[in-house]
């Protein structure tokens, strides 16, 4: 026992007190004892106890009386009747007004030791009971003050909120979600996920992530449209205590304002580009008729001057037409033709045109090929993926270095690796390559000039050729990037 028992021996008789208090204090309990029954009232009045021994004949208070005040007051406490032979009868009458047992005089150690550990056992079962059940109403207070505050968080959050359960019905809303899917009615959990979400992809989003098919730290974002607004929706499962998906957990939020922002962005730079390139293209051609000397001869200074100009405008042109590249390709309307078209041919044409420039930097270019099979492809757009990768390994490399490009077929596509022996890419710039406007930074390579887009509209053009391209690099050794394409049946 881990707290001492204490038990109360009430007997007007000193040696049934003074026995009693001997054999149980020999086997751990903690014996108080009472000469009749006003004394025992008295003791119990002071201090809390665990199992009352109670002679029924005893001057000034009977046993029958304790017993009755005691049912009242401490109906808690075991109380087992000590009797002699001639008060059998009336023991078995206590029992039935509530006693636990009774022992008749003379004891016999072994049954007296027996009926008190049980009368101990029921006292510590009752007592442990109690105390899970206090527990039990302590922790479903806490349950529902934790689910009063979760209610007021969600109801009051500015993103929609949805939990589904194993069978795809909404267990939980917000009214955010209501307003952002512009439903006005009362939804009533659990409903239904198609009385809320009308947009199929979302549905079979959710339905993946049910089947298993994601992990459970992955989340899903994708963009769906409800009514007038653009909404992003990022779901995830939600999982049981065996970790396995029990349902899902959505949040939705409103970008209809960034989407608007956004096109009015790409309408102002597609705007201005245009506008410019006009006037650029008009002052270009000037220039050239200026350095061919159809307005008469210029001094070696003057023709310096305009070759400057001439270059500039050169690279302004370049950076328009890449911002209107990039325009159409985020419009979906970069690739004009799919034709069955011959990689390898595209790719020697490409080195054909750069191997001068290669040269002058001291550059081995070459290329190889393997199992080629044509891809359906806008030629155009793959020269100029070309054009940027292999422009690109020539600019980052030093002289005396080696850019290789292979193609081979690989079953069902076609993987062109572009591979150089320049400056690398540091690991935490790797990630960022393909943003827009984005050029890796290295002592190196400050004079390459550029506008920072070229690889973004190379992965616009792969991504909409469902092909995949990926880059691995190490600083001071060399760059390779791997491009994928989908074989033509």
């Amino acid at each position: 026992m881990n707290e001492k028992i204490k038990i109360l021996v009430v007997d007007d008789e000193k040696v049934i007190r003074d026995g009693c208090s001997r054999v149980l204090s020999g086997k751990g309990y903690d014996v108080i004892t009472a000469e009749n029954g006003q004394a025992a009232l008295d003791v119990l009045a002071k201090e809390p106890l665990d199992i009352i021994l109670l002679d029924l004949k005893m001057p000034v208070m009977s046993g029958e009386e304790v017993l009755e005040i005691t049912g009242e007051k401490y109906p808690d406490i075991p109380v087992i009747i000590i009797t002699g032979h001639g008060t059998v009868d009336t023991a078995v009458e206590c029992m039935k007004k509530g006693a636990y047992d009774f022992i008749t005089k003379p004891f016999q150690i072994d049954q007296f030791l027996l009926i008190i550990t049980r009368a101990a056992e029921k006292r510590n079962l009752e007592q442990k009971a109690r105390q899970f059940e206090q527990e039990n109403i302590r922790n479903l207070y806490d349950l529902n003050l934790e689910k009063s505050r979760l209610k007021t968080i969600i109801n009051y959050m500015g993103n929609g909120v949805m939990v589904t359960n194993r069978n795809l019905e909404v267990v939980l809303h917000n009214p955010a979600l209501m307003r952002l899917m512009e439903i006005s009615e009362e939804v009533e959990n659990p409903a239904p996920i198609s009385t809320i979400i009308h947009d199929e992809s979302l549905i079979n989003t959710l339905k993946q992530i049910q089947g298993g098919e994601s992990s459970e730290n992955e989340s899903i974002s994708q963009e769906i449209n409800a009514g007038a607004n653009v909404l992003r929706a990022i779901s995830a499962p939600a999982l049981g205590p065996d970790s396995s998906v029990v349902g899902t957990v959505t949040v939705i939020e409103d970008i209809t304002a960034f989407k608007q922002l956004d096109q009015m962005k790409t309408d102002f730079v597609n705007m201005v580009a245009h506008e410019l390139r006009s006037p650029l293209s008009a002052i270009k051609q000037q220039n050239h008729v200026l350095l061919e000397g159809l307005c008469g001869p210029l001094g070696e200074k003057q023709h310096e001057f305009v070759s400057r100009g001439s270059n500039r405008i050169d690279s302004l042109l370049e950076l328009i037409n890449d911002l209107l590249d990039v325009a159409k390709i985020e419009a979906g309307k970069y690739v004009q033709r799919l034709v069955p078209t011959d990689i390898g041919k595209v790719i020697e044409e490409t080195i054909a045109l750069m191997d001068s420039k290669a040269k002058e930097k001291g550059i081995d270019l070459s290329f190889s090929f393997k199992n080629l099979k044509p891809v359906q492809a806008d030629p155009k757009n793959i020269e100029e993926i070309f054009n940027n990768l292999i422009s690109n390994a020539i600019n980052y490399s030093p002289e005396g270095g080696k850019v290789t490009v292979t193609a081979q077929g690989q079953g069902e596509y076609m993987e062109i690796r572009v591979e150089d022996t320049g400056v690398g890419i540091s690991p935490e710039e790797l990630p960022k390559i393909f943003d827009k406007f984005y050029r890796v930074k290295h002592p190196k390579t400050r004079q390459v000039i550029g506008t920072g887009l070229g690889l973004a509209i190379v992965k616009g053009i792969v991504d909409a050729h469902h092909g995949t391209i990926d880059v691995e690099s190490v600083v001071d050794k060399g760059t390779t990037f791997r491009i994928l394409f989908p074989v033509m049946a």
